[in-house]
Order: C-alpha cells, then sequence, then structure tokens
C-alpha cells in the first residue's frame, strides 16, 4: 500500500493504487464511504468475497466494489484483490481515523524528573509517570493512566485511560491497551500455614509484552513471582482476559474473552482460545491449537490439535459424545427394560 493524502475523498484508481490493486471501470469515480453491501448508498464502496455471491451486488446501491481477482463485473466500477476483505479493512485508512491527541504533557499530568521520555510523546491530563520510567517515541498515555517506577514503554504505543502499568514491567512498540488493564499486578501465589492461614509468596518478577500485540479493556496479567510473564508479539487479547503468574503465550495467539489462564502454563504460536476457556497451570499447549469456547484443559495439548469440552477431549471425539447424549435417556429405559426381561427369564429357568 501507498500512502496517499486523506484530506479529499478518494477515487476509485486512488483507492486501487493504495491497495495495490488493478481496478476495471471508471476510475475517476468519488468514494465518500464505506458500506456493507446490503446498507450502501450512493458513492459508498463495498466488497464480494465469493463468486457465489455475485447476485448480492445486484441491488446494492453502492458506486463500487472490491471483488475476487477471479470474478469480473462490469456494472459498476471494481477492484480485483486477491484478498477482498482485507483490501476493505485496509481502505477503511481512507475514511476512519481513531482519535490521536496531539504530541505534548497536559499540564495536570505528573511526570516524575526522572522520566525519560521519547519525541512526540503525548501524556493526558492526570496520569501519573513515575520514577526513571521510559516512554519511546510517538507513545500516546490518555487520560487517567498510572505508569509505575521502572515502567518502560516502547514506541508508537497507545495506553488508554484507566489503565495500571507496574513497576519494572516492559512493553514493547506498536502495543495498544485498552481501557481498565493491569499489568503487571501480583500473581495469585499463597502457602497455607499450620493454623490454615494464608502466608503470600512474594511476586518479584516482571512482565514483558512484545511488539505489536493488543491487549483488550479489563484485562489482567499478573507479574511472574520469578523470572517473568510474557506474551509473544503479534498476540491479540479479548476484553475481560486473566493471565497468571510466569504464563507465556507464544507469538501470533489469540485469546478471546473471558479466557483464563493460570500460573505456569504455555502456549505456542498461532493457538487460539475461544471464549471462556480455562487453562490449568502448569500446562503447555502446542503450536496452532485451537480450543473451543467454554473448554477446560487440564493436562497439555500437542501441536495442530483441536479440543472442546470440560475436560477437554479432541474435538471429533467431544462432537461424537454429545451427539449421543439426546439419546441417552432412551437408551436408559431401554437398558431398564432389558434388566426386567433378564430378571423375568432367570426366574422361569
Amino acid at each position: 500500500m501507498k500512502n496517499t493524502p486523506k484530506n479529499t475523498p478518494p477515487t476509485v484508481a486512488e483507492l486501487a493504487d493504495f491497495l495495490g490493486c488493478p481496478y476495471m471501470g471508471n476510475g475517476d469515480t468519488v468514494i465518500y464511504g464505506i458500506s456493507g453491501l446490503e446498507n450502501a448508498k450512493k458513492g459508498d464502496l463495498v466488497f464480494l468475497t465469493k463468486l457465489k455471491q455475485q447476485h448480492f451486488l445486484e441491488k446494492t446501491k453502492a458506486s463500487a466494489v472490491i471483488i475476487p481477482t477471479g470474478l469480473d463485473y462490469n456494472d459498476l466500477p471494481s477492484i480485483k484483490s486477491k484478498n477482498p476483505h482485507l483490501s476493505f479493512v485496509q481502505a477503511l485508512d481512507f475514511f476512519f481515523k481513531a482519535y490521536r491527541p496531539e504530541p505534548g504533557i497536559h499540564p495536570q499530568a505528573l511526570v516524575a524528573p526522572s522520566a525519560k521520555l521519547g519525541k512526540d510523546v503525548s501524556i493526558g491530563a492526570f496520569s501519573i509517570i513515575g520514577d526513571n520510567t521510559k516512554i519511546g517515541d510517538n507513545t500516546v498515555i490518555f487520560p487517567l493512566v498510572s505508569i509505575y517506577p521502572g515502567a518502560k514503554v516502547g514506541r508508537q504505543c497507545l495506553i488508554h485511560s484507566h489503565t495500571s502499568l507496574r513497576e519494572n514491567i516492559r512493553i514493547g512498540s506498536h502495543v495498544i491497551i485498552h481501557n481498565g488493564c493491569v499489568i503487571g499486578a501480583d500473581g495469585f501465589g499463597f502457602l497455607q500455614g499450620k493454623d490454615k492461614s494464608h502466608i503470600k509468596i512474594p511476586q518479584t518478577g516482571t512482565v514483558i509484552i512484545e511488539d505489536n500485540v493488543e491487549i483488550g479493556a479489563n484485562t489482567t496479567i499478573d507479574r511472574a513471582a520469578l523470572g517473568k510473564t510474557v506474551i509473544r508479539k503479534g498476540t491479540k487479547i479479548d476484553n475481560l482476559v486473566q493471565v497468571a503468574h510466569n504464563v507465556e503465550i507464544g507469538k501470533n495467539s489469540i485469546l478471546v474473552a473471558q479466557a483464563g489462564i493460570a500460573g505456569s502454563s504455555r502456549t505456542g504460536k498461532n493457538v487460539i482460545m475461544s471464549g471462556q476457556v480455562g487453562i490449568s497451570d502448569h500446562v503447555n499447549i502446542g503450536d496452532n491449537v485451537i480450543i473451543a469456547a467454554k473448554s477446560g484443559v487440564t493436562k497439555d495439548i500437542p501441536e495442530n490439535s483441536m479440543v472442546a469440552g470440560i475436560p477437554h477431549l479432541d474435538i471429533m471425539e467431544w462432537r461424537k459424545a454429545w451427539s449421543s447424549i439426546p439419546k441417552l435417556y432412551e437408551l436408559i429405559k431401554e437398558v431398564r427394560r432389558l434388566k426386567e426381561k433378564v430378571a423375568e427369564l432367570e426366574k422361569k429357568s
């Protein structure tokens, strides 16, 4: 993609150039917005992902369409893409720009004299930046963020309001942390005393968030008892996820809302944890594993597996088991009938 000025509505030709895609039809057609096929109006750009969906274009009021490379469509100006959905998402940059405050320190922010700030950093009102912290170039700290002493944040990050970054943690570059996150709180570690009281285990480690990670609102990532809790680069974490102490999440993984991972568990790369998945402690999950929603993982999972259920099973076995459950009551009645029949035959014999 090329950088194109966004202060005027683009033409189809400009959009195609921006996306690095060829186009057909009138390249001078101006595009004013982006929409879905059903709600599009004149001036909108839409997209089509599959050839068999071409009939949807017959009713659209859109002015242009992004289509698969294998499709020819002459009724509208069309941009031809190997991945129309991805190109459509990239085209959004022409029309929607997320709010980003100007660089500078708000008069009501509190920044420690020993903090080191890079170029063009923005720090919002009532944010507190502690001693010996380091904030990289072009990073935005929104209002009401608390960054404890010794924490380091890389370049081009967005740290949204009500986030707390605890002492001595490390955040990479191009990281987005949404509202209400707590990164580096103490891990949940206690020993039981003779009187059944709970004795706190000091949590002396850190958290490392690598580059290009996104963390959803109200997610918590605990510091390690010893060593480090690590989120590898490219991982995307949804809202309300709990990552416990000494966990390591492999690169380019997806953790969906309300997933919870207990202490010292590890995942490989490209792992997908669906909503409300629970991972027991000290579990190792291989590369490319997919865990279905609401699953409970209690033991290691080999790479390239897909699992479901509590406790988890291979998803094909899980499907077989659940397909039999609606028949279970009838099976029980049949077993009872057979037992009665056997009892009668035994009496006669």
